[in-house]
């Protein structure tokens, strides 16, 4: 049977029932995701703004993360440097204590204490990467792990490996120092220990009453340590202001982060009110498109008989 509803209007009520459907399925789409379109060509002019944006946010991001370890790393610096500080001071007591009752029988065990502290600080790690290593963090800076190990080495220079002081990124063109290298905070200090375990075979044992001999080398050693002392507390200072340097390079490239973001936000997220009423608006359009489709159809001369 012919049917009497024109062709063409049935083309236009069908254009319009996919307009509608089209429209629905990309505010379904924004709903779920809370973006204005999951691909840049949806975004429109507004698109190398975003481009921008997106790139400023990749970089200040990178470099962020770039300083939250650098300063996390030195922050194990300072750790370490205070535990060697420690130990340094906690020795130069010992020496003083013996010197006062005039017995050297702790002397031995605190001088084994005190290196493996030290030892310890000066290899200590972040990351898998040894802090005092410098540019070559992959291997241990010292080769040594007791007071022993130091007493039997003939070169006490050659316990410390090689390796450069490095420079730790924290912005875009800017770096702060990396901290010393373990040669340069335990070079003095070790060679220190190894006198002492040497002044052992030719002194005699730190035990029992202390002689002349071993009372001059602990006046001796104690000036000595003091000297080591100041030298490790200004490290510490060169380690507060490079922290400084790296807290304030975070704090500056989470603003730029967050000013990107709000940018970036302002171009490609959806205003979930609107897309709820807009995808409401396209439910009633396809709706009532469905049932004028239908109804144009269906009409044929039996309705006219």
């Amino acid at each position: 049977m012919t049917r009497i509803s024109d062709l063409g209007f049935q083309q236009i009520l069908l254009s319009g029932f996919q307009r509608a459907q089209e429209g629905a399925q990309t505010r379904q789409i924004q709903l779920s995701t809370g973006k204005v379109s999951n691909t840049y060509g949806g975004i429109g002019p507004q698109t190398n703004q975003l481009l921008s944006a997106e790139s400023i946010l990749t970089r200040t991001s990178a470099f962020e993360n770039a300083a939250n370890a650098a300063l996390s790393r030195l922050q194990i610096q300072e750790t370490s440097v205070t535990s060697i500080a420690d130990a340094v001071a906690d020795l130069r007591q010992t020496f003083i204590a013996s010197l006062a009752n005039g017995s050297g029988d702790v002397i031995e065990p605190d001088l084994e204490t005190a290196a493996q502290r030290i030892l310890a600080g000066l290899n200590a790690q972040f990351g898998g990467v040894f802090v005092f290593g410098g540019t070559d963090g992959a291997q241990p800076p010292v080769a040594a792990s007791s007071f022993g190990d130091i007493a039997a080495a003939p070169d006490r220079d050659a316990l410390f490996a090689g390796g450069e002081r490095t420079r730790l990124a924290v912005e875009e063109g800017v770096s702060v120092d990396g901290g010393p290298l373990a040669s340069e905070i335990g070079a003095r200090l070790l060679a220190e220990l190894g006198d002492l375990a040497d002044a052992q075979a030719t002194l005699g044992s730190f035990s029992g009453e202390l002689s002349a001999a071993q009372r001059d080398l602990l006046v001796e050693k104690i000036a000595t340590f003091d000297a080591i002392a100041a030298e490790l507390t200004r490290e510490l200072g060169l380690n507060g202001v490079a922290q400084g340097q790296a807290s304030e390079a975070i704090n500056r490239g989470a603003a730029a982060r967050d000013l990107a973001e709000i940018v970036a936000s302002e171009i490609e997220d959806a205003d979930l009110a609107e897309v709820v009423a807009r995808l409401n608006q396209d439910q009633l359009a396809i709706q009532a498109s469905a049932q004028a489709l239908s109804t144009a159809t269906q009409l044929s001369l039996l309705n006219f008989l």
